[in-house]
């Protein structure tokens, strides 16, 4: 228990002191959300993959807003340091998914890494020293705004870092009823213009999205 409670303290509190005064994401994510959203007073966001609750974070800037919204991560410690430092957010610990089932496998290295996966050839890519693997449960995105008061409201942000598993959480959320406004996901590319074949990629044009800002691998769509 003691142990469980210091790798509390590490991941919450430690991380604070490495974050820089104006951003919480990796690569300044959160300032192009904020001014995007600078009009809007209130508004939610949606999660997938949060991982923490500010470091690397693309939804803390609008959290200090006064939004709120729902942050879905598979690891359970995730989840625990997202109840301490976002009480008013809706907080699950599951792994999100187009698959019909209500276990999905996920492989990890350690238990709190930004790497963890659902995707078996992303684990082996990026594990080379070797992995583990556990069952965790699942559910569709629209399963999930369905337990919560967003229920059929349209997402004013959706944030989705889930190494390589992106498509199959878009195509679990009906976009027919959540019409995202705004949409940053990762996609992984081997070259500059390669990523329009990334199927993420064309999901989000087929849907009429286009790419307001990128940088690095991290992309954002209106």
């Amino acid at each position: 228990m003691l142990k469980y409670f210091s790798n509390i303290y590490n991941l919450y509190w430690k991380h604070k002191s490495f974050l820089p005064k104006k951003q919480y994401s990796c690569f300044g994510e959160d300032l192009f959300v904020k001014d995007f959203f600078e009009n809007d007073n209130k508004g939610y966001y949606v999660d997938v993959g949060s991982y923490h609750p500010f470091f690397w974070n693309n939804t803390y800037l609008l959290y200090k807003k006064n939004w709120n919204g729902i942050n879905i991560d598979a690891n359970p410690l995730s989840t625990e340091l997202f109840n301490i430092a976002r009480k008013d957010d809706y907080n699950f610990n599951l792994a999100v998914t187009n698959k019909k089932k209500n276990k999905i496998k996920l492989f990890y290295r350690r238990n709190m890494n930004v790497l963890n996966t659902t995707d078996e050839s992303f684990a082996k890519r990026n594990f080379p020293n070797g992995y583990e693997s556990r069952e965790i449960e699942c559910l569709s995105l629209n399963n999930i705004l369905e337990k919560t008061r967003f229920k059929n409201k349209i997402i004013d942000f959706l944030n989705v870092d889930v190494e390589n598993t992106e498509k199959d959480v878009l195509e679990s959320l009906n976009f027919d009823i959540y019409k995202p406004r705004l949409i940053c996901v990762e996609i992984h590319s081997e070259n500059e213009g390669s990523f329009k074949n990334n199927p993420t990629f064309k999901f989000l044009d087929n849907k009429g999205y286009k790419i307001v800002w990128k940088k690095e691998y991290s992309y954002i769509f209106s």
